[in-house]
């Protein structure tokens, strides 16, 4: 399985390529803007290439990019929704330039679910039709707090099968959030109820990268705290079978686990490369 973190953007988009590749990572995920704001200062040619000459000498794959934390295109507050749209775009636009294989985000929270779902496609479809490009989009299951859509693969069904452009969208799996939700990925049973349900619904050809996190609150707690891989709910032998699953391991996957130090995710990495059997 191709493995590697979420990398920081704040010492220049180009240093991301080498701090994931010092950490020896496969690929890895940033952002392309601040995170928790909404102003967004303009990306230069120049940073652009400097940063697809050190991805290609670097061989890093999948680049991934996530869309920020404060749009939510399934609000009803008008507002709010344009802001989340405006801000998709230029996210999954600088995405294209930056030639990223992914472009995850989360799709959002409203408790009227069927209007939210509504919002959230007319939104994607916006932004697909604006923007062309080598990125897939992918949309994040969610834990289910507060309202949080696409918790379930029946609502991810119905988010994909709205979409015009059915071939430049897919799913990225949170084992978090699926646990969260009340997917068992701690055994090997629990494990293939959920990839049976998965391709029943929505198809394995779908799933195209993992977000690798151990769960720190119990399985269906709708609560969505990451915890570093086998020290949570899911525990080892849950990520053991998803590293060894000859369906599953030809899938990259990214770590969000908690960060307090660089050897936090060296770690994790290494914990999982050490869960593959020859």
């Amino acid at each position: 399985m191709k493995l590697g973190v979420h990398v920081s953007i704040g010492k220049g988009i180009d240093k991301t390529v080498d701090r994931a590749k010092a950490l020896g990572c496969d690929g890895f995920q940033m952002f392309v803007a601040n995170p928790r704001g909404w102003a967004r200062k303009p990306m230069v040619e120049e940073d652009i290439n400097l940063f697809k000459s050190k991805r290609k000498a670097a061989q890093l794959w999948p680049v991934v990019v996530h869309l920020a934390y404060l749009p939510n295109l399934a609000s009803d507050d008008p507002e709010l929704y344009e802001k989340s749209v405006i801000t998709m775009a230029e996210e999954f636009r600088r995405a294209n330039l930056l030639g990223a294989d992914f472009f995850v985000f989360h799709p959002g929270k409203n408790k009227e679910r069927r209007r939210g779902i509504g919002r959230i496609v007319q939104g994607v479809n916006l932004v697909l039709n604006q923007i062309s490009g080598p990125t897939t989009m992918l949309f994040e299951n969610q834990a289910g707090a507060g309202g949080e859509i696409a918790t379930g693969f029946e609502e991810l069904q119905e988010l994909i099968d709205s979409v015009e452009d059915q071939d430049r969208v897919g799913i990225c799996f949170d084992t978090c959030h699926a646990f969260a939700a009340g997917y068992d990925l701690s055994s090997r049973d629990g494990w293939e109820k959920t990839l049976g349900e998965l391709d029943r619904i929505l198809g394995m050809e779908k799933l195209k990268l993992f977000h690798l996190n151990d769960a720190l609150a119990g399985l269906g707690s709708r609560r969505d705290r990451h915890e570093h891989i086998g020290a949570g709910n899911i525990g080892l032998s849950g990520f053991e079978y998803l590293v060894n699953n000859p369906q599953l391991n030809k899938l990259p996957g990214i770590l969000e686990t908690p960060q307090k130090s660089e050897m936090d995710d060296l770690k994790n990495l290494a914990t999982l490369r050490n869960l593959v059997k020859e």
